[in-house]
């Protein structure tokens, strides 16, 4: 009937049942992460761990990854843990999920990368990005879309 809910891996048994409007999911169609999952119901989203209602409401979020999940309110990105605390404040565009210690965030029209300290790591000076996985990210540029490796050198991390 137009509603949303979660079933288990094998698709045998209702986790939660059809009940939502929406439920947040990443680009690989993942919903249920860490016990907790973003539904919403009248334009409003709620984060939900083992099936009880922890925190909300939100405009929109994305599942949780490395620990956090990105989460919009007041129409800015931030990040929340499973208990519903805020890690990073809400001061970015848009925002994706972690990878690598890392999530892509837009500001001003640019992306680049935020760390879990909430410290922009790589200027935001691209047209898109996606989030790390295996030490590399894919990212638009004038040229078009391009990788960005992560890289270890003797004065500690950087980009190749």
């Amino acid at each position: 009937n137009g509603k949303w809910g979660l079933i288990n891996t094998n698709g045998s048994e209702w986790l939660i049942e059809p009940q939502y409007d929406v439920i947040a999911r990443d680009e690989l169609g993942r919903a249920y992460s860490q016990k907790a999952f973003f539904a919403g119901k009248e334009g409003q989203v709620y984060l939900y761990v083992d099936g009880a209602q922890v925190a909300g409401p939100y405009q929109d979020a994305l599942p949780f990854s490395d620990d956090w999940a990105a989460v919009k309110k007041n129409e800015k990105w931030g990040f929340i843990d499973t208990a519903g605390n805020v890690q990073i404040d809400f001061q970015f565009d848009d925002a994706l999920s972690f990878g690598q210690h890392l999530a892509a965030v837009e500001v001003d029209g640019k992306w680049g990368y935020v760390s879990k300290y909430g410290e922009i790591v790589i200027e935001p000076i691209f047209l898109s990005a996606k989030s790390f996985y295996n030490g590399s990210a894919p990212v638009e540029t004038v040229d078009g879309w391009r990788f960005i490796t992560l890289t270890e050198y003797k004065g500690g991390a950087g980009l190749l």
